[in-house]
């Protein structure tokens, strides 16, 4: 039997890890958060700060510490993964490294792809919420496909309630609903926006409001808690994401909300986005910086209540079969034995 050790950013003390299986026969599993060295999950910049990139440090330092008593550690993010396998050139112990939420990091020149590929070949296996990232990330880094396992992203049921008044429009009228940072572009869709008699609420991050102008027909917030977010998203139309093609694999916890809660979506058409939304079942998708295109997909899901419907249905549908984090909880406990009975790659 084999003891695991599953760390994830947001965990708070007591809490445990989704990926941990409940009443697992074959091994133990416990479940650790960042406590005081939480790193800001609402940064104002694309990137990792200094203070943030700091506290990330401290918590691989301690993980890689507590880790040799351990056979295996599941880290959350592409970040963790990088500096506890940094640290884990000092000594592994024969033990294992797996990724969860694993994203493939933006820097991708040949230097990076060197750096990282060193990092990243010490970790034994990787979870990805895209096919694609299997093909990328083998590339990339010179790591065979059978270190991945794609498993749509998974998280908690969303929160239940009524949404904050603060955040609704006065007039209490009906919402469409955007949210969300990594490759957006909300230029886009304030434009469709603006044009439509339409309402919508964003909730964004810093840099990607800047620089822009929010139509009066849209209220627009930055950071506020996922909690909120949650149900904001419950009380909406549908759910809107429009990304500018700098990521092919990004959006997963956004789309998957809105999916969990029955929610239509019409989002760019990406590669990484077609693992989730497939056009007229439980979305609509429409080309990159189509402003026309979304306006008109806008007006059509508002208009025909049996598109809506039919899409609706398909997003409850697609929850029921991927965000069951029982599948997922029994992958985890077939790899905890695959891994702890091989020998200890690279």
């Amino acid at each position: 039997m084999a003891k695991v050790l599953i760390f994830n950013n947001f965990l708070t003390d007591g809490q445990e890890s989704v990926l941990a299986p409940k009443s697992s026969k074959l091994h133990q599993y416990f479940s650790l958060g960042p406590g005081r060295w939480q790193a800001n999950p609402y940064a104002k910049g694309k990137h990792v700060g200094v203070k943030d990139l700091v506290r990330r440090f401290l918590m691989g330092l301690k993980l890689w510490f507590i880790w040799r008593k351990y056979d295996v550690l599941i880290v959350d993010t592409a970040i963790t993964a990088l500096i506890v396998s940094a640290f884990s050139l000092m000594g592994k112990w024969g033990h294992r490294i797996a990724v969860s939420n694993f994203n493939v990091p933006r820097h991708r020149t040949r230097f990076w792809k060197w750096l990282l590929g060193i990092f990243y070949r010490r970790v034994d296996h990787f979870f990805v919420h895209s096919t694609y990232d299997i093909h990328l990330s083998s590339e990339l880094y010179d790591l065979c496909e059978e270190r991945f396992t794609y498993h749509p992203y998974l998280r908690e049921a969303p929160t239940p309630g009524a949404p904050n008044d603060v955040y609704l429009f006065d007039d209490g009228r009906d919402y469409i609903m955007s949210f969300g940072g990594n490759a957006r572009d909300y230029e886009t869709f304030f434009r469709a926006i603006g044009g439509a008699d339409l309402s919508a609420i964003v909730v964004a991050r810093d840099y990607n409001l800047q620089g822009l102008n929010v139509p009066d027909n849209v209220r627009a917030f930055c950071n506020i808690p996922l909690s909120e977010c949650d149900k904001l998203v419950s009380q909406c139309l549908f759910t809107v994401f429009m990304f500018d093609g700098s990521e092919p694999s990004c959006g997963q916890i956004s789309i998957v909300t809105s999916l969990m809660l029955a929610k239509p979506v019409i989002c760019t058409d990406l590669t990484g986005v077609r693992d989730y939304v497939t056009d007229g079942q439980n979305g609509l998708l429409v080309e990159t910086r189509d402003v026309e295109g979304l306006r008109g997909k806008m007006l059509q899901l508002i208009k025909d209540r049996q598109l809506y419907d039919c899409l609706a249905a398909g997003a409850r549908s697609w929850a029921k079969d991927n965000a069951d984090p029982v599948r997922l909880r029994s992958k985890v406990d077939a790899l905890v034995t695959e891994l702890t009975s091989l020998p200890l790659k690279g």
